[in-house]
């Protein structure tokens, strides 16, 4: 299938069920046991899916070009991605070999990194170059002292890796055939960072944030006096990839397309757009212009952080530019911190007290569903 094609599919999926009053829908109810959201459970997700699984550190265009590097703390793990002078890109933890001191913070272009205690410096493969007053450590294997190696892969505008050394990692094997073809069709690579990530602290369950941002039932009342004015709710489409999954969600403008015979829609992808969550924790939102990534992290059994990072389509014209830069921050501010997480933080103390037996998630919420399943498999088969 071609992007015109894929995008010709979902914009009529989304149609079809506008004109029913329809939804994608699961087979069936899930209750999920509160349990899951409490602090018996925390310390073995954070092995099983976060340290033991591959995760998306970032997107391809956060390095733009060898010599380049980018920052990212991510469970408790601080970590450095470079793209070397050869163009391969490396992650390493980002700590000092002396110390293990921070070497660095943000992004940019450079040929070496220095930690900024003892000026001890690194080239950007990862081995360490100078060491001031090297005499005073005589009898040191220099060449073991670069920076500590974290399994990463590059690919279809991805980069995923892991938060601990382990097993190399194969992008295709994470995303699986249909989803890497179909991410490759989306052509986002080069796609650059606006502005800095910016983190944002949640009082909630890494799981109960995961939870607001995979359906859309709850568009016409939390967000009622502002995505509904422009996306419609309730209508979502839904397709799995192994773990990972995709979720398209129409804007109100595909009502313009309902009187015009398919044969001659064009752009039909302004009218809606593409949500991937990548398992486990990681939702990707593209639309004409931009990509919000958010990445979602434990931090404890009752809180967690969302980092939020922007990237642009490169070429865009003054006009798109700036609607997109307008965007970012009303959606980063105004939609997630102010409604999403604002009812995340409302929904933990509930589940805290154990007096909930259960949560519900309805035939009409089958992402949420099947990413719970998959947390489930994750931690059963890393107790067997």
């Amino acid at each position: 299938m071609d992007r015109e094609a894929l995008e010709t599919s979902l914009a009529r999926r989304l149609l079809e069920h506008i004109g029913n009053g329809t939804t994608d829908m699961a087979d069936s109810v899930l209750e999920v046991p509160t349990d899951v959201y409490l602090g018996a459970h925390h310390d073995r997700e954070v092995a099983a899916l976060f340290h033991g699984y591959p995760l998306v550190l970032a997107l391809s265009g956060a390095l733009p070009s060898p010599g380049t590097h980018f920052t990212a703390d991510l469970c408790g793990t601080p970590v450095l991605l470079t793209r070397d002078e050869a163009g391969k890109v490396r992650a390493f933890l980002n700590g000092c070999r002396h110390r293990g001191v921070r070497i660095c913070d943000g992004g940019g272009s450079s040929r070496t990194l220095t930690c900024p205690f003892h000026a001890w410096t690194y080239k950007l493969d990862g081995s360490l170059y100078r060491v001031p007053e090297d005499g005073g450590f005589a009898g040191m294997d220099f060449s073991a002292k670069g920076l500590v190696e974290l399994p990463v892969a590059e690919g279809y505008g991805l980069i995923v890796g892991r938060l601990r050394p382990g097993p190399a990692v194969d992008i295709d094997s994470y995303l699986g055939p249909d989803l890497a073809g179909e991410l490759a069709l989306l052509d986002f690579a080069s796609w650059e960072v606006h502005g800095s990530p910016h983190t944002h602290p949640v009082s909630a369950n890494w799981k109960v944030t995961l939870d607001t941002f995979r359906e859309n039932y709850h568009f016409k009342f939390l967000h009622r006096r502002t995505l509904a004015k422009y996306a419609v709710g309730s209508v979502l489409t839904f397709d799995s990839f192994g773990p990972h999954l995709r979720n398209a969600s129409a804007l109100k403008s595909i009502f313009a397309l309902r009187d015009v015979p398919e044969s001659e829609w064009t752009d039909v992808a302004q009218h809606f757009s593409y949500q991937y969550q990548l398992f486990p924790n990681t939702s990707l939102t593209f639309d004409a212009r931009h990509i919000e990534l958010w990445q979602i992290l434990p931090v404890t059994p009752s809180t967690s952080e969302v980092i939020h990072t922007a990237y642009l389509r490169p070429g865009l014209s003054d006009e798109e530019r700036s609607k997109a830069v307008d965007m970012a921050p009303w959606i980063c501010e105004t939609v997630v911190d102010g409604e999403d997480f604002w009812v995340a933080g409302r929904t933990e103390p509930g589940i805290r007290t154990g007096l909930l037996d259960t949560v519900v998630f309805g035939r009409n919420e089958p992402a949420p569903q099947h990413l719970h399943r998959g947390f489930a498999a994750v931690l059963s088969s890393s107790e067997e």
